[in-house]
């Protein structure tokens, strides 16, 4: 795990020194590092630079691509492929089918199409966004004051797990986890549906762990915060002996105290945990069980509705 840590911050370090004049937020490099360490990919920031100016080539006069946010779409398609330049007119053509079929403009729809143009192995992504676009709708008819376009994400990687009773699954722990603390909220909606992925445990036991991490959490003196609570999702579901709040803690610690991090309490702890449940999935034990791609899945989910929304912000503080 400190080969990932390590990595992030000599990436971010790189990331700082070369772009503090194209980039206004340091949580968007941030983001950038932690993709690079996480996906154990060498970061070469002429090539990050050629795929970033490649796609603002490709956006329109108008686009989100046009602004900080191709950045961090670069990265996404760095990260997954070896020839990134080339599906960039892919992430377009993605894109573009989607708001035929009704997501709406903006940076949560090309992440939704950077999720899909990874996880669609026969390249057939008009059935999956269709899918991608009826589970949307599912979940905003449970709650329609809560869904937004930040669930596109979410939303395409729930229908191509395509698994049976998703929705109702996840409405399950929605209800039960707000009557053990949770608040109401998208981010209890998220962490529903990360439980509701894993069909191998009882909906009670997945339950009582998520609420055994909800309290692990304060008795570290880290107020379990509704931003935190889809990683306390991922850590409910790594089996009980697996959890480490003495390490995730650490982690954490160590990123408080570095200069550029400190004022980033909440992504320190969101990579902490992500980091953390990254370097379990390497363990023989899990990597040969179906929970091994769940949790795969959902550390994706994470990494893209995390990038969604440092980059929305981003571009939302630009216009003003």
């Amino acid at each position: 795990m400190n080969n990932i840590i390590d990595n992030y911050i000599q990436i971010f370090e790189q990331l700082r020194k070369e772009m503090k004049w194209k980039v206004s937020d340091k949580k968007i490099l941030m983001m950038i590092a932690s993709l690079y360490a996480m996906n154990k990919k060498d970061f070469q920031i002429e090539r990050f630079l050629k795929i970033a100016d490649e796609i603002k080539d490709r956006s329109g006069y108008f686009s989100y691509m046009r602004s900080e946010s191709r950045y961090t779409a670069a990265a996404i398609l760095d990260v997954n492929y070896d020839d990134p330049e080339t599906k960039v007119s892919s992430l377009f053509e993605i894109y573009e089918d989607m708001i035929k079929e009704k997501f709406s403009r903006g940076i949560f729809t090309y992440i939704a199409a950077s999720v899909l143009l990874k996880i669609t192995v026969d390249l057939d992504y008009h059935s999956l966004i269709v899918k991608g676009k009826e589970t949307y709708n599912a979940m905003k008819k449970e709650h329609p004051f809560l869904t937004s376009s930040e669930d596109y994400p979410l939303a395409v990687l729930l229908a191509s797990e395509n698994r049976e009773n998703v929705i109702q699954r996840s409405e399950y722990f929605y209800d039960q986890l707000n009557q053990n603390g949770f608040y109401k909220g998208n981010n209890l909606q998220f962490i529903s549906h990360i439980l509701s992925l894993n069909n191998e445990e009882s909906e009670k036991d997945l339950l009582n762990r998520t609420v055994y991490v909800f309290d692990s959490f304060k008795e570290k003196g880290i107020k379990p915060k509704a931003t935190y609570y889809p990683t306390m999702g991922m850590l409910a579901l790594l089996p009980n002996e697996e959890l480490d709040m003495e390490i995730i803690t650490d982690v954490y610690d160590r990123f408080n105290q570095e200069k550029h991090f400190k004022w980033q309490k909440d992504i320190n702890l969101i990579l902490a945990v992500s980091f953390y449940v990254k370097d379990k999935l390497k363990q023989p034990n899990l990597t040969e069980t179906s929970l091994y791609t769940t949790m795969e899945t959902i550390l994706q989910a994470q990494q893209a509705a995390m990038a969604g929304s440092v980059a929305a912000a981003a571009a939302a503080s630009s216009n003003h």
